[in-house]
């Protein structure tokens, strides 16, 4: 929380000393979220292709009058740069569930981490919220594979959470016990 608070404050300070409004502040900090989760990152991977030697292939040809008349057919559907977003969403939004359904049937003391964990969580989702809006703001115009896709990437890495536990301590070597035996 401290983290988030002095980031904040530092960002309120460059926002009055440039006179830059809160609303415009926001809108880039939201550009900058999507575009890492999603434009940035597969820019990374398509680098390191290129340095591995597996260059992709990409090929400009001109337009030809028959093309404009057919224009809206060659629209996209979906595309692969929607999937690392819409996991991001559905991770946070899992862990949210998770997380305050842990802390009931945990008690009083899981309450206190989970303020931290919620607050992270909702940070990211409202981050991401004008992506969310975009993708899901049309009836029957979210393409099914990028959820579907994406569904399956964020249940891959909840596995993958659940199996590494990183909060809770991890035991070294085997208990034993008064008698010698191992627990």
């Amino acid at each position: 929380m401290a983290l988030f608070i002095s980031i904040i404050l530092t960002c309120v300070l460059e926002l009055r000393w440039s006179k830059v409004n809160i609303q415009d502040w926001w809108r880039n900090e939201q550009f900058w979220v999507i575009g890492g989760v999603s434009a940035h990152l597969f820019a990374v991977f398509q680098g390191l292709l290129k340095v591995a030697g597996l260059g992709t292939k990409f090929t400009v040809r001109m337009k030809s009058a028959d093309d404009a008349a057919f224009g809206q057919l060659h629209l996209f559907k979906w595309t692969s740069l929607l999937i690392p977003p819409t996991s991001i969403v559905i991770l946070n939004m899992v862990g949210i569930v998770a997380g305050v359904s842990e802390a009931i049937n945990s008690g009083y003391n899981a309450w206190g981490l989970l303020f931290g964990k919620v607050f992270f969580s909702f940070w990211v989702i409202v981050h991401l919220y004008p992506f969310l809006k975009g993708l899901l703001g049309r009836q029957n115009r979210t393409p099914i594979i990028v959820v579907l896709w994406a569904t399956l990437l964020a249940l891959i890495f909840s596995m993958i959470w659940v199996r590494i536990d990183v909060f809770l301590p991890k035991k070294i070597g085997p208990v034993l016990t008064q008698c010698g035996v191992e627990c």
